[in-house]
């Protein structure tokens, strides 16, 4: 057993994931991690599949939140646990055998209070064009994501923090149905004068959307989130995006969508001279669906949040409008 073995509470919601749950829960109780050192917590969110029944076959606590949306059911989860440090990921991933070995490491420095790892993509049979397209053109990079960037961010497909800490913030913020991981990842780093670190060994697999319906309401939640963040985090000094910025990245996104059109006819007509792959001839059409998805929910945040004025307006459309959105496309 190594020196160093906080406890931890591996905290997983669920809506409806009867396909993906299984594989989910075998791989956090197989890890390398002392047994005795972790727990399993699962917030059932309202599912109408077999989901519980499911879950009940395996030595995790099941509880089963009244208050829809992943903010809430990850305080549930969050409330009921004692452990030292909490670590979440979703139910449409598997975690590798040295995930949760490798995501505590950091935190035998006292001055790191949250930690993830890397997401990568599920290698399974039967994968969608969709699928495929969003592990090799839009993967989920956690920590760092690039330009525009304000602090590190940790997804909560493979997030930890230190328990008390989160209880200090008070968790996440239950308003927010879209960027409430990237919210807490914020407020810890500012809040509490922690910092956040990343563990590249720590690697959870990620079911991507395998549906266009899906695709487009993953992209147009992103684009509302992120003018909810903006809005909410734009006074700090240090913050890169503000209304200019958004102004000049929205008209780049609209000024692209014809030229993936234009490339879509001309990848159309290689495929049909046998010159290009299905695939190749579909990654226009998404590269459109998405910036055009995105731009929409860019539209919509400016729209409940006075062009980034009041964030008050946006997170009641979050709290009201969005979770509805966010548990449909969890059918997709």
């Amino acid at each position: 057993m190594p020196d160093f073995t906080p406890t931890v509470s591996v905290i997983v919601p669920v809506y409806n994931g009867e396909a993906t749950i299984a594989a989910c829960l075998e791989s956090l109780l197989n890890q390398t991690y002392p047994a005795a050192a972790y727990d399993l917590i699962v917030v059932e969110n309202g599912s109408t599949d077999d989901t519980a029944a499911i879950v009940g076959r395996y030595p995790v606590r099941l509880f089963h939140s009244q208050r829809r949306g992943p903010a809430p059911a990850r305080n549930l989860g969050l409330g009921r646990s004692e452990a030292d440090l909490v670590a979440f990921t979703d139910a449409d991933c598997v975690a590798g055998p040295d995930w949760l070995a490798e995501l505590v490491k950091p935190y035998a420095d006292p001055g790191v209070g949250g930690v993830g790892g890397a997401i990568r993509a599920l290698d399974h049979a039967g994968r969608t064009q969709v699928e495929i397209f969003s592990e090799e053109q839009s993967p989920l990079v956690n920590f760092v994501s690039g330009e525009g960037e304000f602090l590190p961010h940790l997804y909560t497909a493979n997030a930890s923090y230190r328990r008390p800490l989160l209880a200090e913030l008070g968790g996440f913020n239950p308003a927010l149905v879209t960027a409430e991981d990237v919210d807490l990842s914020w407020r810890l780093q500012l809040q509490t004068g922690t910092q956040v670190r990343y563990a590249p060994q720590a690697v959870v697999y990620h079911h991507h959307r395998s549906t266009l319906t899906g695709l487009a309401r993953q992209y147009r939640q992103y684009g509302f989130g992120e003018i909810l963040l903006d809005t909410m985090y734009g006074a700090y000094p240090s913050y890169p995006r503000s209304r200019r910025y958004q102004a000049r990245r929205i008209l780049g996104q609209v000024a692209a969508l014809p030229r993936y059109a234009l490339s879509g006819l001309l990848r159309a007509a290689r495929r049909v001279i046998g010159r290009a792959t299905p695939y190749q001839a579909a990654v226009p059409w998404l590269w459109l669906l998405i910036e055009s998805c995105n731009v929409r929910g860019k539209l919509d945040g400016l729209v409940a949040t006075r062009c980034m004025t009041d964030a008050q307006p946006a997170l009641h459309i979050a709290a009201e409008t969005l979770i509805a959105r966010f548990f449909q496309s969890r059918k997709e």
